[in-house]
């Protein structure tokens, strides 16, 4: 299986592209951006009202209510009946309070969760971590008798594990039922969901921008504590205190936890203006296309996070997809894939095709007129004013060659004449007619360029009535261009092709024999001279005009205006080829974030 059954032709899915990236680069790339991350420092702190209600009150105005004291300034253990600063937060009412700011942790590598773990879905579920690099905790916990005890504890370093947020989020949402809203998901948080499904600009497919999405989508769910042990008191504040109020009061406006933000202000090279984009996840799939069951690390290590896109407006519905992205032997070669939809790149193409292949259109002309005895015979060719172009076919099975045809262009123009002379006793016939056909056809990194360009061009005359074929119907002109594009792609995802080609030339040779009284009298010379010339100039120009074609397209495809894939600014591309089915499939890895 892998990428290569890409077939996103099928009418069940609606997509113009897919980027699938693996858990493993997932978590390993959102590490190292964490690792490196400057984010601000989260106070969250709450107080009792009248009524015994938690209430948020702001750091600022906590500290003035308290007369200057600062809870995360005074140290575990302190006794809140003797201790001023303890005195003057419990008559400001406060109940307790904590401060984050997301990052690594300062623990071993081997203590650190992985941030993302992706089960199957077309609601794209992830069990989502949450880490911190700073996560302290203080508070009031109210004993037996009204007792108090102080809290101030710090989230571990060194061998020990760390405390972080874990939820089960889904990133695909549905619209909120007014009449029924879920009580975790308020209408704020399923707006700023759908806001960022729809985010489609250079930083659409980036971590930053995945962390972002996850962070917003933990509002909509029951996230907990993980790492303090359960029965600890500052296990209690945290759970069933703080925790709860906190969640919503973010979920009041859609705001993400810890006040995590995105500032994007890179422009997008690609050619592929996407609209709209959904998710969803992908664990591995065995042989028969049915899910792993009981996955071993290294298989759910190679389970996909896809971004689903279109160049619509509405973010697509998601459906599963019966190949894998990743094979499991693939997964530290490569971060993931990104698929085109066959007729997406197919039309690009056909549009470089199509802006130079006018010029190989021709229209010919035969005019023949009689003057007493004296013949007037021109045969002429020039650019048609109405040239076809290449248009997409509908695909079938591949050639025996392997190649599979995509684009065709057929265009044939006929002209004749005749021209009696006044006696009656002769006459003139002639013929000149133009074919031009072509084709394009894909295999594996090779798109096959083929153009077969035929004049065919008769004289003949009639004189007591005898025919005589000066110039036997032939394709005086019979040439067929065949150019190969073999395909690759720059670090920064522009697609570059090496040329070959050859010309298979079939012309007839030149068979002009004047008969009868054109030969006897000697009036051959003039026709044979007039016949060759426009014989030799149409050769002349036809050839001019491949060698200019394949020059032009060959250049278009590699400049500026060439194809560029979406995500240049997240990843480095490598190894482009076509699927089974014609989609344009590029392995990627996450440049650094």
């Amino acid at each position: 299986m892998g990428a290569a059954q890409s077939n996103l032709s099928d009418p069940k899915f609606g997509y113009d592209l897919v980027v699938a990236v693996t858990q493993a680069s997932i978590n390993a790339t959102m590490k190292q951006f964490l690792a490196g991350l400057t984010a601000p420092e989260v106070v969250s702190c709450y107080v009792y009202d009248q009524n015994n209600n938690l209430i948020p009150i702001s750091y600022a105005d906590l500290k003035a209510r308290a007369k200057g004291a600062d809870p995360f300034q005074v140290l575990a253990g302190a006794d809140p009946n003797s201790n001023q600063d303890l005195i003057n937060l419990t008559n400001a009412n406060f109940a307790g309070g904590f401060k984050a700011r997301l990052g690594l942790p300062d623990v071993a590598p081997g203590k650190l969760p992985p941030i993302m773990t992706l089960s199957r879905g077309t609601n794209a579920p992830v069990l989502f971590n949450l880490l911190c690099a700073e996560f302290q905790i203080t508070g009031f916990e109210y004993g037996p008798r009204g007792r108090a005890s102080w809290i101030n504890q710090s989230q571990p370093t060194g061998a020990a594990s760390p405390w972080y947020f874990s939820a089960n989020v889904a990133l695909n949402t549905s619209a909120v039922d007014v009449s029924n809203p879920p009580a975790q998901a308020t209408s704020a948080v399923k707006d700023r969901i759908n806001d960022l499904r729809q985010s489609v600009g250079a930083n659409a497919f980036s971590v930053q921008q995945l962390f972002l999405a996850l962070d917003t989508a933990i509002l909509q769910s029951q996230p907990t504590i993980v790492g303090i042990p359960a029965g600890w008191a500052v296990w209690e504040l945290i759970s069933s205190v703080f925790l709860d109020a906190y969640m919503k009061q973010m979920r009041v406006n859609g705001t993400p936890v810890l006040g995590y933000s995105v500032t994007v202000n890179r422009p997008d090279r690609s050619k592929l203006q996407l609209g709209a984009i959904s998710y969803e996840t992908c664990t591995l799939l065995d042989g028969s296309s049915n899910p792993i069951a009981n996955p071993t690390p290294a298989q759910q290590a190679a389970a996909t996070f896809n971004y689903l896109g279109t160049t619509g407006t509405v973010p697509p519905t998601a459906t599963l997809f019966p190949w894998n992205w990743v094979e499991e032997g693939e997964v530290a070669s490569f971060s993931g894939v990104q698929s085109v939809r066959r007729d997406i790149f197919v039309n690009f193409f056909a549009g470089l095709l199509n802006q130079d292949i006018g010029r190989l259109c021709q229209q010919t002309k035969v005019s023949l007129s009689h003057s007493g005895d004296d013949y007037h015979i021109r045969y002429s060719s020039s650019d048609a004013p109405d040239p076809k172009t290449f248009q997409p076919v509908k695909v079938g099975a591949r050639a025996p060659d392997g190649f599979t045809e995509v684009l065709s262009l057929t265009y044939d123009h006929k002209s004749h004449d005749d021209s009696e002379a006044a006696d009656h006793l002769s006459s003139i016939h002639g013929d000149f007619n133009y074919m031009l056909a072509g084709s394009v056809a894909l295999k594996d990194n090779v798109i096959r360029l083929i153009i077969h360009a035929a004049a065919w061009m008769k004289f003949n005359h009639h004189e007591a009535g005898i025919n005589y074929d000066d110039l036997p119907g032939k394709n005086y002109y019979d040439k067929t261009l065949t150019v190969t594009f073999q395909i690759s792609v720059t670090d920064t995802g522009e697609l570059k092709v090496t040329k070959m080609s050859s010309m298979d030339d079939k012309s007839a040779g030149w068979d002009f024999h004047g008969k009868g009284i054109i030969g006897t009298f000697g009036f051959e010379n003039n026709l044979r001279k007039g016949l060759t010339s426009v014989e030799a100039n149409l050769a002349s120009r036809l050839d001019d005009k491949f060698a200019s074609y394949e020059s032009e397209v060959t250049n278009e495809i590699n400049s500026q205006k060439g194809w560029v894939f979406p995500g240049s600014s997240t990843f480095v591309f490598k190894n482009v080829a076509f699927s089974a089915y014609q989609d344009l499939v590029a392995q990627l890895t996450y440049a650094a974030p």
